[in-house]
């Protein structure tokens, strides 16, 4: 299967500096893509990655793209005029620049929003802070800007770890009861948990399922969880769905990636990592001989069929990159995607002929 997604990083530069991001925010020299560079870059994307254009989707990240919101909306309308309505355009803010006004444009344009939120103060503010004064709670400021927003068509976005585990129930009912129209969470994938907090995340994602299966049955306000698409796609993919790669990367240097997590680090220390642009091209043989060889090592350390959840090829680019070996991030990064992905599996299974996730997952094409 060909690539059907572009992610769009418009810059290098955040007013955040959240401790667990896989981005080198605010590191090495400033790089901004300029319109030009944007349109040449979606134009080569449309080009050349086979497939219908409302089949395709773009995702605009950062650094924060609310810091360069005319970029932002200037690259949003050209897709428009060049793709129509039906292509699906995605993006992520801290909601430290938000407001109404923009959010209205952005679904003037059918460009949907997420904010980035760990949960409550004592959650967030532990692992999100600012840039260039960490005393100031970020929790407290952009719940001061959502406050003045409609969260119907919002969606939050919330990274938990080892530490902030235990309290993922209570995040996401704060959420739910906040008015946010879709609720999506992720294990922090990239430390190292201990067994002990792998066995809570059980405990965790069983209680979970207990309470996404109340909501969607006692017919309360619904919210989506965009994970569960994901699920949803693994088991119509199959154990290896995650061999070929759907996504094009374009860094904020102007340049394709074949893997995200080479965004991990300075450009300045990633020479040769590239893969081409839009001009002269993208270097399609080295892509496919990189991911030949990262999912080589993957097949190695979890066998072939063993079904994974989320890409496990990152772990294999940010090893690489950091020239470490990847053998223990492996095993750690598949053992809390199993409790994770599992548990959502059991809980689709449960709910897929159920009414309100029918409406949900099955009868739309959202994010």
């Amino acid at each position: 299967m060909p690539p059907n997604h572009l992610a769009v990083y418009l810059s290098n530069r955040c007013n955040l500096n959240c401790k667990y991001c896989y981005v080198a925010i605010n590191q090495g020299e400033p790089a901004l893509l300029t319109f030009e560079h944007l349109k040449a870059n979606i134009d080569y994307f449309f080009a050349s990655v086979p497939g219908p254009l409302a089949d395709k989707k773009i995702t605009f990240l950062g650094g924060e793209p609310f810091l360069n919101f005319p970029l932002l909306q200037r690259a949003v309308d050209y897709v428009r005029e060049t793709a129509g309505p039906d292509l699906i355009l995605q993006t992520f803010t801290n909601g430290v620049n938000i407001s109404q006004e923009k959010l209205d444009w952005c679904a003037s344009r059918r460009l949907y929003v997420t904010v980035s939120l760990d949960g409550m103060k004592a959650t967030n503010d532990r692992v999100r802070v600012f840039w260039k004064d960490e005393s100031r709670s970020v929790f407290d400021t952009v719940m001061q800007r959502l406050a003045g927003v409609r969260k119907d068509n919002l969606g939050v976005s919330l990274v938990f770890d080892s530490n902030s585990v235990g309290d993922l129930l209570k995040n996401i009912d704060f959420f739910y009861k906040q008015g946010f129209s879709r609720i999506t969470f992720n294990p922090e994938l990239y430390e190292i948990w201990p067994d002990e907090k792998v066995e809570l995340l059980k405990t965790v994602m069983a209680g979970f399922r207990r309470y996404y299966t109340t909501v969607l049955r006692s017919g309360a306000r619904p919210f989506t969880v965009p994970i569960l698409f994901s699920v949803l796609d693994t088991e119509r993919g199959g154990p290896s769905w995650w061999h070929e790669c759907h996504n094009v990367v374009l860094g904020s240097d102007n340049k394709f990636y074949t893997c995200d997590k080479a965004l991990s680090f300075p450009f300045a220390k990633l020479p040769d990592a590239d893969v081409g642009g839009a001009a002269p091209g993208m270097e399609w043989e080295k892509r496919r001989a990189e991911l030949a060889e990262a999912r080589a090592v993957v097949d190695q350390s979890a066998g072939p069929e063993h079904r994974q959840y989320f890409c496990p090829m990152g772990v294999v680019f940010y090893s690489k990159y950091a020239k470490e070996s990847p053998e223990k991030l492996l095993r750690n990064f598949t053992a809390v995607s199993d409790v994770f992905g599992n548990t959502l599996t059991e809980l689709v299974n449960e709910l897929r002929d159920t009414p309100a996730f029918r409406a949900l997952y099955v009868e739309v094409n959202l994010v």
